[in-house]
């Protein structure tokens, strides 16, 4: 019981950030063609199209939900081992492999995200437009 008590405390330290992180992912990066432009392309294409859009938004979660661990350790919120087990246990249960972390973008973008996180270690809201610009030229 003491385990799931531990990991309950390490999930609840992240969502809110997470959440952050997880609403400016769905601006931040390259949104699909319009609905005309999809029927225009072939499936293959489409199938492409898709699976580099989808890389792209978990590596801008990855990266940003890394920036807000990195943060709440900053802060003495949680240990550097705890912040490392809720990371992965988070990017676990959204089915991603925290592999992604160990990937060159988001090890490059992550600390630069982190500096646009205010002092609560969500993003500052007078950083969205960086962040967004951040995220889809970098990723």
């Amino acid at each position: 019981m003491q385990k799931g008590f531990k990991i309950l405390n390490l999930r609840s330290a992240m969502p809110l950030g997470l959440m952050a992180a997880g609403l400016i992912t769905a601006f931040a990066v390259a949104v699909m063609p319009g609905r005309a432009d999809q029927e225009a392309l072939s499936p293959v294409v489409q199938r492409r199209v898709a699976s580099v859009i989808l890389a792209q938004r978990i590596r801008a979660y990855a990266a940003m939900a890394q920036a807000h661990s990195l943060c709440l350790v900053r802060q003495g919120t949680l240990s550097s081992s705890q912040a490392v087990q809720a990371l992965n246990i988070t990017l676990q249960d959204l089915g991603i492999d925290p592999g992604v972390l160990e990937n060159p973008l988001v090890e490059k973008v992550s600390p630069r995200f982190q500096g646009l996180l205010g002092a609560n270690c969500s993003l500052d809201p007078k950083h969205e437009q960086a962040a967004q610009t951040l995220l889809r030229d970098e990723l």
